[in-house]
């Protein structure tokens, strides 16, 4: 297991229960009811993790595809219902997917792109599902086969593809996706390959992507850097390096157009787990250390979210979530426990400013390795 939604069969095969146990970061048990609470809604039909999670815009949202255990790739899809707090099937994607992305069009479809559909094949394959009809149709196929990249969707309403991994290499290559012409262009490099990054949309329509890994699998580094791709130029500029190496960690856009930096990992993966955050200023284009977080965590690139009174919830990575309160800079843990970390689980902020808290995986066996759950949860500010 090495890399934030770019090996997931490496990580689950490494990982023993043992180690695991000696590992898992400690929580902060004393939680804030001004940070909020969470508790348990309806469960998926199947355990998931490292899947996606997309808001409909009639305000559902769309869980597709990830894994179960060791091996074992997901293909379904499922909906969640906010008034009724349940899980309903959506069907079936043309491939399994772990790792891959989703990503909603201003013409009501989701694009879906590449992933890891079984031990060692990375697929370059791409689908939309129509948000209105609920069915899906096959889209062109990426330049690349890759899975733990990022997709950004632009204002123009083109996605952005960034990194990412291939099977043998970390990738540098971009492309954009234009839903006119249903195809994906070649759209230049980054300045560092690099694949289970970060990437955020600044407020001025550049793309911030910090941290990942680059090399190969059997020598790969985790690195500091950071880089700006301006989608207008299509190009990429380096920026001043994170406070650390990181990976496996998540990047949240405040209001101010900052983006706080959370958790992840170095080199040392499990031993080397992160409290600490940072808040990148485009002004500046420098980071700096902020307050500590309540908790060590890291898998959750896609387990925070802004909420509406522009505090920031990072909901994974650990069994307590926590938020960030803008106003003071400090993070405070919200009432309520997972009971054990949801890994690569994911979190949507819903309409009405609640968050959706869905799946990831925990402790497992030392036979089968970590185990995904079917839970979700539900987050009140």
């Amino acid at each position: 297991m090495f890399l934030r939604r770019i090996l997931a069969v490496s990580f689950l095969l490494a990982l023993a229960i043992s180690l695991i146990a000696a590992c898992l970061p400690k929580t902060n048990t004393t939680n804030s009811k001004s940070a909020g609470k969470i508790f348990e809604t309806g469960s998926m039909s199947v355990a998931r993790a490292d899947h996606t999670a997309t808001l409909l815009p009639d305000g559902r949202v769309l869980i597709a595809g990830g894994m179960v255990e060791n091996g074992v790739f997901l293909d379904s899809m499922e909906i969640f219902d906010p008034s009724t707090a349940h899980f309903s099937p959506a069907g079936a994607m043309s491939s399994k997917r772990v790792g891959h992305s989703a990503t909603l069009l201003p013409n009501g479809k989701i694009l879906i792109a590449g992933g890891l559909a079984a031990r060692g094949e990375i697929v370059s394959s791409a689908e939309l599902y129509d948000t209105r009809t609920g069915k899906l149709s096959a889209a062109a196929p990426l330049h690349e086969a890759r899975n733990g990249h990022e997709a950004i969707l632009l204002p123009n309403g083109k996605v952005l593809i960034l990194g990412g991994y291939d099977g043998r290499r970390f990738l540098s290559s971009v492309e954009i996706y234009d839903p006119a012409a249903n195809q994906f262009l070649a759209a230049g490099n980054l300045q560092i390959a690099r694949g289970g990054a970060v990437a955020v949309l600044l407020k001025d329509g550049t793309v911030l992507l910090t941290g990942g890994a680059s090399g190969s699998e059997s020598n790969h580094k985790v690195l500091q850097s950071a880089e700006i791709y301006n989608p207008q130029t299509r190009t990429s500029m380096l920026v001043a390096d994170m406070t650390s190496p990181r990976y496996k960690h998540a990047a949240t856009l405040l209001t101010n157009g900052q983006v706080l930096i959370t958790g992840g990992s170095d080199e040392h993966d499990w031993s080397g787990v992160y409290d600490t955050a940072e808040i990148y200023d485009p002004a500046s284009r420098k980071f700096t250390q902020t307050a500590k977080m309540t908790s060590k965590r890291f898998k959750l690139p896609h387990a925070t979210a802004l909420l509406k009174n522009g505090n920031a919830l990072i909901a994974g990575g650990n069994r307590v979530p926590e938020v960030f309160e803008a106003s003071s800079g400090k993070f405070e843990a919200v009432s309520g426990t997972m009971g054990e970390p949801k890994l690569f689980a994911t979190a949507t902020l819903l309409n009405d400013g609640r968050v959706l808290i869905a799946g990831g995986y925990g402790n497992g066996t030392p036979e089968r390795g970590p185990l995904s759950s079917k839970q979700s949860w539900i987050y009140e500010p």
